[in-house]
């Protein structure tokens, strides 16, 4: 007799690492039935349509942000994978739908998942949260690990909705959560991110990729995990294989596409000195233990790229080894400084940008030429930190230590376990709720969290946050800002 197939639903379908999820539960389909939650725009019915009413497979053409349509598709799954968002650039630019999609459509996800027999104790959900929640984590700090501080570069809205929609996942009473901090994804047509936030990264950005594939295969690797699995946050990075710095990826790209050496084409003050995020997961291991899902290497994304370069440029790449350098440099430096964001704030003498990029105009003026540049160098293979032991037995002694470690208090009296709620203070007064394992996972006070970002008054009275803020921010330094890029209404988007 056969074994009764899982139910899965996914959603954000749409996107990168869902669509290769969707092709890995197509792969799978003798084990699973597959769920969709899809909105019905035109793109998506085009791309879907074909599929739906197969078997084994069932769209639910709805919103993320409508809890009847949510609660349709929730219904009789076992398994919910999560990666459906709304991202940066467009996330910049739309704060309050990215807020709805992002903590709003996670908050109604959870809402359904409570709705089904036994409070959903039988449904696992695997949500996808993002490295942009650690913010600027330049050299020497570029080693990142799932406790460290949670400090979304300024502006960064799409960050701050993620960090939300984890912590209610983590204090939500769902029995089987895990969540998993994913790293850039690298897609093979690497034209599409051609965007303006390309010279938001610092040029020694330190990144830890994972090719679309990979991050597919693990999100329904999940769904074969033993209950050990779930109740944690994971890094989720492409391993050793896939580490790389921005100035080195991005001479590689421009080599493959015929566009000439960046060195020679942007100056260095075209891109931020600070601000962004990204870094190299020193514990990424961690999740490929359960998942197995290290199978490509940066070398394989370059390849994967270079297989996908369109056939236009494929003809005009040619033509560059004979066009004189200068002549092919001319255009592309001409194309490039229109999407160059740090010049248009220098030259619109945009304050708050400049500040938060790069700490004031005169340290934009003070940077120098490529051949000033020097990369400060990491070893991939070492990494920077000792991680702190738990405690087997966490007590309320360990529940104190670990606010002490944020400059705050642990208010309540007694401990029963790392998910029971408890009452905290941190530096500047303000007392929340939560569990133990919120902080674990680098969660802290969410009246201090951002917006308005103001880690220049936070950083004072938080050790931890300084330990990785005065990296390559002045004790002197003063910023306080509700958006960088566009207003935000939260009165209005709960």
């Amino acid at each position: 007799m056969s074994a009764k197939k899982k139910r899965v639903l996914l959603t954000g379908a749409s996107g990168s690492m869902g669509g290769e999820a969707f092709k890995e539960l197509l792969r799978r389909r003798d084990k699973c039935d597959i769920v969709l939650l899809l909105r019905p725009s035109k793109q998506n019915r085009g791309a879907f349509a074909k599929y739906d009413g197969q078997p084994g497979v069932t769209i639910v053409w709805g919103d993320l942000c409508n809890p009847d349509d949510v609660l349709k598709a929730v219904n009789g799954v076992d398994h919910v994978l999560h990666p459906a968002a709304l991202i940066a650039p467009e996330a910049d630019g739309k704060p309050k739908q990215c807020r709805m999609i992002n903590f709003g459509g996670t908050s109604n996800v959870i809402a359904a998942i409570k709705k089904q027999p036994n409070n959903g104790d039988t449904i696992t959900l695997v949500y996808i949260g993002s490295v942009a929640a650690y913010g600027d984590r330049l050299p020497p700090i570029e080693w990142i690990n799932v406790g460290d501080p949670l400090k979304p570069s300024v502006g960064d809205y799409y960050a701050t909705t993620k960090i939300a929609a984890e912590r209610a996942i983590i204090d939500s009473g769902i029995k089987h959560w895990a969540i998993m901090r994913q790293t850039y994804i690298a897609i093979p047509n690497a034209l599409t991110l051609m965007d303006p936030i390309m010279f938001h990264q610092p040029v020694n950005t330190y990144i830890e990729l994972i090719t679309s594939q990979d991050a597919g295969y693990g999100l329904v690797q999940t769904t074969e995990a033993p209950d050990e699995f779930y109740e944690r946050v994971y890094n989720m990075g492409g391993g050793p294989s896939c580490r790389v710095v921005f100035v080195d990826y991005m001479r590689r790209m421009m080599k493959m596409f015929g566009l000439g050496d960046v060195t020679k084409i942007m100056p260095l003050n075209w891109f931020a000195l600070r601000n962004f995020h990204c870094g190299w997961y020193e514990d990424s291991d961690e999740l490929n233990k359960y998942l197995g899902h290290w199978r490509h290497s940066l070398e394989d994304h370059y390849k994967e790229v270079e297989d996908s370069i369109p056939w236009y440029l494929r003809i005009l790449k040619p033509c560059t080894s004979i066009t004189p350098s200068s002549v092919t440099s001319i255009f592309v430096r001409m194309f490039m400084r229109r999407m160059a964001d740090p010049l248009h704030w220098i030259e619109n003498n945009d304050e708050e940008k400049v500040k938060a990029f790069f700490g004031s105009r005169q340290k934009w003026e003070a940077i120098g030429g490529w051949k000033d540049y020097a990369l400060q160098p990491s070893n991939p293979n070492q990494p920077r930190r000792m991680k702190e032991a738990m405690p087997d037995k966490p007590t309320l002694e360990y529940a104190r230590a670990l606010a002490q470690a944020r400059g705050g208090q642990c208010l309540s009296d007694s401990f029963v376990d790392l998910k029971t709620v408890l009452q905290w203070k941190c530096g500047l007064g303000h007392e929340f709720s939560g569990s133990p394992r919120l902080l674990q996972a680098g969660h802290w006070c969410p009246k201090c969290a951002a917006p308005p970002w103001n880690y220049d008054e936070q950083a004072k009275v938080d050790p931890l946050l300084a330990k990785f803020y005065y990296n390559n921010h002045d004790k002197d330094e003063h910023q306080k800002v509700d958006y960088l890029y566009c207003p935000y209404e939260p009165e209005e988007v709960g």
